[in-house]
């Protein structure tokens, strides 16, 4: 929805790029022309800022994204060295197990030339063994010898046959333990590639939004320039009088600090070099703001970047304008005096605190206020 709503905006701006703009009519009609695009120009940044806000939302998804990639990556790692480690248990196990059962195959084939002996012999070899006894306390201890023997071959068996099963069984769980492993890492491997994915379509998403602000942007100083266009109209409209005459003078009631000189400067909203085509005098809210000169109110409205702002034309292609005010006291095609309070001071349109936005116009080119103030 919202990208449809994009492009019949971007549509609408295009038709009405070529919406032609020309000297022809009265001052109230290029008036009108300029709140049209005004107007628009405003809807213009309404849809940038919700775009760079989506952006904005769009790079901390893409963030979180890479952050969780980062830990699955670790934990895909971690899970690698633990099955390393396993498989080389499995390994120590066979080896052992191996070890074992050549010890078990050593005393299974003595135990059987044993039996066979006895078996072949009856019981004559371990009776010999005791009748060739010096005495009785030598049979007592070679026959005590013979248990001894035997005793030791079968518990030997027992031992080596439960250590068999123990590693065994050590060698089932660890390969069980390695069979989930492998299925964790795999479940890691795959939630990898989804965050992966997800993370770059967001990041191609976001250089369309990107291309999109673009282009608002682009039709934005089209119409800004279509709007200064219509402003030097507008003054070449204004009344073909002499000059009134005199110097001007400040346009408030005191000597307030100028905070903003004219020519070029860092904006204090956008943070980007512009030129400063007045100057701004620090005052309080409300203050009034008065006539530099007398003339004629030519315009008295509002303006997205200026707020609530005037212009008197004083003859001679010479207008002065004020603007951010809070409050308008004169109308359009009202007849003003010098020192008349035509408006009060305010922080309206593009502004960061309450101040005057004073400028001096020659036949609509902005020149250096100081050059034609009283004192100055």
């Amino acid at each position: 929805m919202f990208k449809k709503c994009l492009a019949i905006l971007l549509l609408t701006l295009t038709l009405f790029s070529f919406f032609p703009v020309s000297a022809g009519g009265s001052i109230a009609d290029l008036r009108y022309k300029q709140q049209q695009i005004e107007n628009q120009i405003k809807e213009i940044r309404k849809k940038a800022e919700a775009l760079k806000s989506e952006k904005k939302s769009i790079e901390s998804e893409i963030q979180i994204l890479d952050s969780e990639l980062r830990a699955l990556t670790l934990e895909a790692e971690k899970q690698e060295v633990q099955m390393q480690e396993i498989c080389m248990r499995i390994e120590e196990s066979e080896q052992k197990i191996k070890e074992l059962t050549e010890e078990i195959d050593k005393n299974n084939e003595l135990l059987e030339q044993r039996l066979r002996a006895m078996y072949m012999n009856g019981t004559g070899g371990y009776l010999e063994i005791i009748l060739d006894a010096e005495n009785l306390i030598d049979a007592l201890t070679r026959m005590d010898l013979i248990q001894l023997i035997i005793k030791s071959d079968v518990e030997l068996l027992k031992e080596i046959s439960e250590q068999k099963a123990e590693v065994e069984e050590l060698k089932i769980a660890q390969e069980t333990r390695r069979l989930e492993l492998t299925a964790i890492i795999n479940d890691l491997n795959a939630k990898q590639n989804e965050v992966m994915v997800a993370s770059r379509a967001k990041e191609n998403y976001m250089v369309s939004l990107q291309n999109n602000i673009e282009e608002i942007l682009r039709q934005e100083a089209a119409m800004e320039e279509q709007s200064k266009q219509i402003e030097k109209d507008i003054i070449a409209l204004q009344r073909a009088v002499e000059y009134v005459g005199g110097e001007l003078m400040w346009p408030l009631p005191g000597k307030y600090r100028i905070t903003s000189e004219f020519g070029g400067r860092v904006h204090p909203i956008t943070g980007k070099w512009s030129t400063h085509g007045g100057m701004d005098i620090a005052a309080p809210y409300g203050t009034n703001i008065l006539a530099a000169n007398s003339g004629v109110v030519i315009y008295a409205g509002y303006h997205y970047s200026y707020g609530n702002y005037i212009i008197v034309d004083h003859g001679g292609g010479i207008a002065t304008l004020y603007a951010h005010c809070s409050r308008l006291l004169a109308r359009e095609g009202q007849a003003v005096t010098k020192g008349e309070a035509i408006a009060q001071v305010g922080s309206t349109g593009e502004s960061t605190g309450n101040h005057l936005h004073f400028e001096v116009r020659l036949n609509g080119v902005r020149q250096n206020p100081i050059d034609y103030l009283k004192g100055r």
